[in-house]
C-alpha cells in the first residue's frame, strides 16, 4: 500500500474509496444556508463538487464556480466577476486566479478558476509531503492533494487574506478591530499559521479604508448600467437589495 493511500488523500484528479465514503456521507448542498467553506473539491472526471464546511460535507451537481457564484447569490455576497476586475483594476492583489471573498471568509483557487480546488486559507493547518506528493491538511483533519508546492499556496493565501482583511475593514461587522491585515484574521498556531502571518501583505494595508468597497460598488453599477441599457430583461433584478 502506497503513502498516499495511507495518508487517506482526496485526490480532484483521480477516483478513490475515499471519494465513495465521502459521497456516502455527503448531504445536497443548498446554497441558501448559511455555511463557513473549508474548501470545494471537483470531483474526478464526473460532474459536481463536494463541499466541506464547518457543518459538514455536502454535494452540488455545478461546478466550484457555479457553487460559489449561486452562494454569492444567494447571501447577497460580491459577484466574483465583478469582484476580480475590481482587484485586478487595484493591482495591488497580483493579475489572475484571484480568490472568491465575502465579510466572512475567502476562497482560493489553485488553478484555473474554472475546473480546481479552492480553498479557505484560514482552514490550512499544514502543506505537507509524502514522496512526490503534496498535501495540504485541514484543520478538520481533510487532507486534499494539491498541484503546487507550499510556497506558491503561502503566496496565494497571503493574497487572499489580505483581500479579505481588506473587505472586513470596510464591514460594518469588523470595522473596528485593528490597524492592520493581520488583526482582521483568525490564524491558527500552526507552521503554515505562522508563515502566513509573517507575509508583508498581513504587515499593513495596501489599500485605503473603504477603497475595495467604494470600487467594487462603482463597477456593480456599472455593470448592470450596461446590462440595463443592452439587455434589461436579464438583470437579475431579485438581488438588488
Amino acid at each position: 500500500m502506497n503513502d498516499e493511500h495511507q495518508l487517506e488523500v482526496l485526490d480532484d484528479r483521480k477516483w478513490s474509496q475515499l471519494w465513495e465514503r465521502y459521497l456516502a456521507e455527503a448531504i445536497a448542498f443548498d446554497p441558501l444556508d448559511k455555511h463557513e467553506i473549508n474548501c470545494i473539491i471537483p470531483l474526478p472526471d464526473r460532474k459536481g463538487v463536494l463541499v466541506f464546511t464547518e457543518k459538514g460535507c455536502f454535494y452540488n451537481t455545478q461546478s466550484a464556480l457555479n457553487t460559489l457564484r449561486h452562494f454569492a447569490f444567494a447571501h447577497c455576497f460580491p459577484d466574483y466577476s465583478i469582484m476580480s476586475s475590481v482587484l485586478k483594476d487595484i493591482g495591488r492583489f497580483g493579475k489572475y486566479k484571484f480568490p472568491w471573498v465575502c465579510p466572512f471568509f475567502a476562497l482560493f483557487p489553485l488553478e484555473s478558476v474554472q475546473h480546481t480546488v479552492w480553498i479557505n486559507p484560514l482552514k490550512i493547518r499544514e502543506i505537507n509531503t509524502s514522496g512526490i506528493l503534496f498535501y495540504a491538511e485541514m484543520v478538520d483533519g481533510l487532507k486534499l492533494h494539491v498541484p503546487i508546492q507550499r510556497y506558491y499556496i503561502l503566496l496565494r493565501a497571503e493574497a487572499a487574506c489580505a483581500i479579505l482583511a481588506a473587505v472586513r475593514q470596510d464591514s460594518f461587522y469588523f470595522s473596528t478591530l485593528g490597524k492592520f491585515p493581520k488583526d482582521y484574521l483568525t490564524l491558527y498556531n500552526t507552521s503554515f499559521g505562522n508563515s502566513l502571518r509573517k507575509r508583508p501583505l498581513l504587515q499593513q494595508f495596501v489599500t485605503k479604508s473603504g477603497e475595495v468597497n467604494r470600487r467594487y460598488q462603482r463597477a456593480r453599477f456599472l455593470h448592470y448600467y450596461d446590462e440595463l441599457v443592452d439587455e434589461p430583461e436579464n438583470i437579475p433584478w431579485e438581488s438588488w437589495s
